[in-house]
């Protein structure tokens, strides 16, 4: 391969799949990213085998060929060269690159052996596909994917549910602690989600990081018919995940649709009370209380170790006192997630599931569950 870029490009671009290169692998060629020449210019790609990342970089190629480079190695050595052309050329397995005064050779390994990571065709948008707009993406992203499990004890929680009921969409995520799920109008028929389907949060988060750096309002997402995979184009690039497979909870059967308590609280005025106990409440099991009286609601923690916290916030309450306890850290992350003045909590007794919601937009449901003191 022969190819000149500017230098700015690849570094963006290189930065953009880099994201995707896994940390450590007992694979090597999964530490490098495979850069193509061809009649698209310079193309980057990357894949830790649950995600796979092609991005469309530019610049112009005079000879086609590919060869697959150190992510990390490559990356740092772009990042460190002056604006202007880079000149990548290859000599059998190993990679010449030059901008300004500073030339390196890289090792790298064959082409041959990186996975391969599909396109997303018109064919395959239109036949088993749908398009979501770009803000739809980042709502979902923000208010829903972080409610994803951590860690791959139960594999199916790790991910985000994607299903169809008439003309909404309804996304939701859950670690069996927390619940947090989005409904959304939309216009287009989806197809492939008639029967649900679950992506990793981490596809989720990778894609909203993607769109956030465009200008188009659409992004097209495909189902590959052979594969269990999700192929997502959006402006040059395309990125494909592993749809997990499992039976996801049946949430509707844990979701209250009503409360004996509901409070209207300012959410700046809660996020500052729960930051403020949650000092106490790291030494206890990050356990803080919420005590709702007339129309106030108490915040509380305490610790043998450190001491004890209370902040009283004035609320607009409708129904019975009530007392129940929770995970601060829970609290907290659905509270960053959101940016309405207001949010509405109601719950039925300290044993059952505290609901949160916005107060202008019934879209969201954020259900926590409680902890016993």
């Amino acid at each position: 391969m022969k190819a000149v870029i500017l230098q700015g490009d690849l570094n963006k671009w290189l930065t953009v799949v880099g994201r995707i290169v896994p940390n450590r692998s007992q694979l090597p060629i999964l530490s490098n990213v495979l850069i193509e020449s061809g009649k698209e210019g310079v193309v980057l790609s990357a894949t830790n085998l649950e995600i796979g990342i092609r991005a469309i970089a530019g610049g112009k190629t005079t000879e086609t060929g590919a060869i697959t480079i150190p992510a990390r190695g490559l990356g740092e050595f772009i990042g460190s060269l002056p604006a202007g052309n880079v000149s990548m050329e290859t000599d059998g397995e190993k990679l010449k690159v030059g901008g300004g005064k500073l030339t390196a050779t890289f090792t790298g390994i064959s082409a041959a052996e990186f996975p391969v990571i599909s396109k997303l065709d018109s064919d395959q948008a239109g036949k088993k596909g749908f398009k979501l707009n770009k803000k739809t993406i980042e709502e979902i992203a923000t208010q829903v994917a972080f409610a994803a499990a951590g860690d791959e004890s139960r594999p199916v929680l790790t991910g985000v549910m994607f299903e169809t009921d008439e003309k909404k969409l309804k996304v939701t995520a859950t670690d069996g602690f927390r619940l947090s799920r989005k409904s959304l109008d939309v216009d287009a028929e989806l197809k492939g989600l008639e029967k649900g389907l679950i992506l990793p949060a981490r596809t989720i988060m990778e894609i909203a990081r993607v769109v956030a750096e465009g200008k188009n309002e659409e992004v097209e997402v495909g189902m590959a018919e052979d594969s269990n995979q999700i192929i997502i184009g959006y402006e040059g690039i395309y990125l494909t995940s592993r749809v997990l497979e499992g039976n996801f909870p049946d949430v509707d059967k844990i979701i209250p649709s009503g409360g004996k308590t509901e409070i209207l609280i300012e959410r700046e005025e809660l996020t500052r009370a729960v930051k403020a106990v949650g000092i106490f409440a790291r030494d206890s099991s990050n356990v803080i209380r919420f005590g709702i009286e007339g129309d106030v609601l108490r915040v509380e923690a305490s610790s043998a170790q450190t001491g004890e916290g209370r902040v009283e916030v004035e609320i607009e309450k409708k129904g019975d006192d009530g007392q129940i306890a929770f995970n601060y850290r829970y609290v907290q992350d659905f509270l960053n997630s959101v940016s309405s003045d207001r949010v509405k909590f109601r719950m039925n007794d300290s044993l059952s599931p505290g609901v949160f919601e916005l107060e202008k937009d019934e879209s969201l449901v954020h259900l926590i569950m409680p902890v016993r003191v």
